[in-house]
């Protein structure tokens, strides 16, 4: 297929996806409802932002443990983010690093449903993601979730996971990373690790390297090899984000209008 044809295609598809945006909102405001009326309003507010926020957005997700304050901090260079053992981050913290916005979230998969509900939020708004887990890698429930979130809600092609803190574990550095490789790949099946780009990584030995200016440890943490792979993933998969996000910011409102249209409708019949 020619660059022409599929730049016509993709034209086609944003016209449709318009236009199917103003007929559903106009649905919406023909329905006398207050609850059909605050979806419409999430509905405008959701595309208004994503509309606004310009830059390309990248959120780091996963349990509450994995470092992912650390791995921020590393990479922007501001050290006066909050930083636990405990559970730090109780909202999304958007901050600029290299052109593009990488939006810090609650841990996921603890008891604080408050905490999954806004990450969850900020996963269907992000444009790519960034799943992190220490080198205690997956257990049971962690894996259960991000088979769901790659392969039931389709966000595949949109994550790339970093495993965190490998110090932490004793052993060579390469030998670790081939059994995690492994382990990994049997806690996936059957599905494939090639799928996600991987990077083995210790944030907080980086950070120390650079400010104690100390290069054994800034080459040890392989933390600019995450860089380096990290900057081809935005570069590979920004381009299929363009449609992505806002359809999936839709298809929230929608799942939440078809629960209110069919409420309203019980409740006419009741009437």
């Amino acid at each position: 297929m020619s660059q022409r044809n599929q730049t016509f295609k993709a034209a086609d598809l944003s016209k449709r996806f318009k236009v199917a945006c103003i007929q559903f909102d106009t649905l919406l405001a023909s329905a006398n409802s207050k609850e059909l009326a605050a979806i419409r309003q999430k509905l405008r507010d959701g595309l208004q932002e994503y509309k606004q926020q310009g830059a390309l957005t990248v959120a780091f997700i996963g349990q509450y443990s994995a470092g992912k304050s650390t791995i921020i901090s590393a990479l922007t260079g501001q050290r006066d983010i909050h930083i636990d053992a405990d559970i730090a981050t109780d909202t999304t913290t958007p901050y600029d690093w290299n052109g593009i916005k990488i939006i810090d979230t609650p841990g996921l998969f603890t008891d604080r449903a408050d905490h999954d509900a806004i990450t969850y939020e900020a996963i269907a708004k992000a444009d790519l993601l960034v799943f992190c887990l220490t080198h205690m890698l997956f257990d049971t429930l962690t894996i259960e979730n991000f088979k769901k979130l790659a392969y039931d809600k389709g966000y595949r092609w949109k994550i790339m996971v970093v495993i965190n803190k490998m110090s932490a574990a004793a052993g060579e550095e390469e030998q670790k990373i081939a059994s995690y490789r492994h382990s990994l790949s049997e806690a996936l099946k059957p599905y494939a690790l090639h799928e996600f780009p991987t990077s083995f990584i210790d944030a907080k030995d980086y950070c120390e390297g650079i400010d104690e200016e100390d290069d054994f440890l800034t080459e040890v943490s392989r933390f600019d090899t995450f860089i380096a792979e990290l900057n081809h993933f935005v570069e590979r998969r920004s381009s299929l984000t363009g449609l992505d996000t806002p359809v999936r910011i839709v298809l929230g409102c929608l799942d939440d209008a078809q629960i209110g249209f069919a409420r309203n409708s019980n409740e006419d019949t009741a009437f």
